[in-house]
């Protein structure tokens, strides 16, 4: 290390801080630019970060006089991120970030924080791409997600499809290994202003009981993670719109409901008359007790529930036969019914925003 930077009026006591080693990848015999963390440095190419970052090229004119620190012999900026966030940042740079990667929440989260930090757009746009994935803003890309992640049983399992596999169970409870990702993508979605991915984040988080918000988990590197006080208010409240948007679809589309104009049954005598109402009927009891939603691990999922109302009068249909069901609407009826239940998905889709208190003028 030259003198300049190991001198003693850059001295620390070695208690507070650790002597930075040689990235054993990102440093290149023809870089120009020392980057210097807590724990590592990196040789790279000024020109590089120019082009991408301005406010990094500010940074290096500020400093490019005869009285900056060096690092083997080259010019040296110290950078107070961390040095695995900043290898994730310059890897992504130099393009040599792999998509394998780049589905690995940490890789994700240090170059959308980084890149958005220093203005890196290109950057910012892929890592927030790779987040949408999972906490979506349309709702047809929430479908697509939860689909992926349910078996050929019907049985939801997030952890086999969803990326960002490194996290543990934030909390104390089967099948909700991916919470721990809802408090740091609500964390991270702030830090880098992606409000985008917080009202499916936190309808997400919503899905638990309110006991199991309370708890927090510690990582690999002892570090706590918890939501806030405030965000544990913002997701029971959120519950709450959602239980209450359920419990009105119910008394309003399903309670009593009528037959269609256009009913199979409506020129028949009765009972027969009555089976499509008889059939919502048994679909509205079946929804109040939520049976599917505990069999299926979807207990708590408005969205799921609302849509299971239409697929669970045909889910056991064997092609090419004729169907026939204890209690089963007639075609025109179950149309009619599908109809209302995709403008009310809709319809609650487009709310978590406002339910859950994320400011966000479009979304959805």
């Amino acid at each position: 290390m030259d003198s300049e930077f190991s001198s003693n009026r850059h001295a620390t006591p070695t208690n507070e801080c650790e002597v930075p080693v040689r990235h054993p990848d990102l440093c290149f015999e023809d870089g120009n630019l020392a980057i210097v963390t807590r724990k590592q440095y990196f040789v790279v190419h000024r020109g590089l970060l120019c082009r991408h970052s301005n406010i990094l090229a500010k940074q290096i004119a500020a400093m490019d006089t005869a009285g900056a620190d060096t690092l083997e012999g080259r010019l040296a900026m110290p950078l107070e991120d961390d040095a695995q966030d900043i290898a994730h940042f310059l890897g992504a740079l130099y393009g040599l970030t792999h998509d394998s990667a780049m589905k690995s929440f940490p890789v994700v989260s240090a170059i959308l924080r980084l890149s958005t930090k220093y203005e890196v757009k290109h950057l910012r746009e892929t890592s927030l791409e790779k987040l949408l994935r999972s906490w979506p803003a349309k709702l047809e890309d929430w479908d697509k997600r939860e689909q992926a992640a349910t078996s050929a049983d019907g049985v939801y399992s997030p952890r086999s499809t969803l990326p960002y596999p490194l996290y543990v169970v934030l909390f104390s409870c089967v099948n909700t290994e991916n919470d721990g990702w809802h408090s740091l993508i609500i964390k991270l979605g702030r830090e880098t202003n992606a409000f985008e991915v917080l009202p499916s984040a936190f309808y997400d988080l919503s899905r638990n009981l309110p006991s199991q918000l309370m708890d927090g988990y510690t990582d690999a590197d002892g570090v706590h993670h918890q939501l806030s006080d405030d965000d544990v208010g913002k997701v029971l409240r959120g519950k709450e719109h959602g239980a209450r948007f359920f419990s009105t679809f119910i008394v309003t589309e399903l309670e009593g409901r009528g037959r269609s104009p256009n009913c199979a049954h409506r020129e028949e005598e009765h009972p027969a008359k009555r089976t499509c109402q008889m059939a919502f009927e048994a679909v509205t009891f079946e929804l109040i007790r939520d049976l599917n939603g505990m069999v299926q691990n979807r207990n708590s999922d408005p969205l799921f529930t609302i849509a299971d109302s239409v697929a669970m009068q045909t889910r056991d249909d064997q092609p090419g036969v004729e169907n026939k069901t204890t209690f089963r609407a007639c075609e025109a009826c179950r149309l009619e019914y599908a109809t209302v239940v995709k403008a009310a998905r809709e319809t609650f889709w487009r709310q978590l925003p406002i339910w859950f208190e994320v400011g966000l003028k479009q979304w959805g």
